[in-house]
């Protein structure tokens, strides 16, 4: 499922972005947006099943906000999320599913789900033991994805080249396969794929760009999960994906003899990898 928090204070959207993944396990896509206009964006370029939603924001309130929605899509449910009691009966009267109060901490964030997904065929409340399974379920999927790091960077479904519309895109796949799921903050990146170009207002709106790119690139295959959005930057779900450069790392004899002193070779800032990969070869 893929859920959508909004909220103009972006300690707020990346807390409740936190409890929300315990709640819903890994697989869930979670995108977070501080500004309603890009919320509506993400809207239009993804089929969102639930968000959660400010009601007090400068710019456009969450009211005018799920008006605007319900002009895009009516395919998706609403949670209010504020610190102002007397919003409830607008709320409901827009098409908000649940109502909570700031601030949110996970039992609010469970009773919401439970509360709206109780509606939907299949649902069941998450619980530790069912959380355990979700985890077992993960670890047994078969990894479709292969990076290929040594030599150039390439990456491939089922044995098939994916294709990205931009450069860059690969390039900010492949940096974040060489990061290992860590998250990596939007500045990083831009750092990064630029080196020591001047930061301009149009590259740090680029990154949300190659993001889209990715996720489109994913979607088409099936595997739009594999991309997470989180803590004001991204990291990659690393249980989807085979690589040889985890296999080295984790000591995987086939990985060791397939390296011949080559990583990610197309990109400049690879070669710090490479000289800590030489020292341990």
């Amino acid at each position: 499922m893929k859920y959508l928090i909004v909220d103009d204070e972006r300690i707020i959207s990346e807390g409740m972005a936190r409890s929300l993944r315990s709640i819903v396990g890994a697989d869930a896509i979670i995108y977070t947006a501080n500004d309603p206009f890009d919320a509506l964006e993400i809207i239009k370029q993804q089929k969102i099943d639930i968000m959660f939603c400010d009601v007090n924001m400068p710019g456009m309130d969450g009211l005018e906000l799920v008006q605007r929605i319900q002009k895009i899509t009516e395919d998706i449910d609403v949670i209010f999320a504020t610190g102002y009691a007397h919003y409830s009966l607008d709320a409901w009267n827009t098409m908000a599913q649940a109502f909570v109060l700031k601030p949110v901490g996970e039992d609010e964030i469970r009773d919401a789900l439970d509360k709206v997904m109780s509606r939907r065929k299949g649902w069941t409340p998450v619980t530790l033991e069912s959380k355990a399974e979700m985890r077992i379920f993960e670890e047994k999927k078969t990894k479709d994805l292969k990076a290929m790091c040594f030599g150039n960077f390439e990456l491939f479904y089922k044995n098939r080249p994916i294709h990205f519309t931009r450069k860059k895109s690969k390039e900010m796949m492949a940096y974040l396969i060489d990061r290992r799921g860590a998250v990596i903050t939007t500045e990083q990146i831009r750092t990064i794929l630029w080196e020591e170009d001047v930061d301009t207002e149009e590259k740090q709106g680029y990154v949300r760009v190659l993001a889209n790119d990715i996720r489109k690139a994913f979607a088409n295959i099936g595997v739009e999960s594999v991309l997470i959005n989180e803590q004001n930057g991204y990291r990659i779900d690393i249980s989807r994906i085979s690589c040889d450069y985890y296999d080295f790392l984790e000591g995987d004899e086939h990985a060791r003899r397939m390296f011949h002193d080559e990583y990610m070779s197309q990109y400049s800032w690879a070669e710090n990898t490479l000289g800590r990969l030489l020292k341990i070869k």
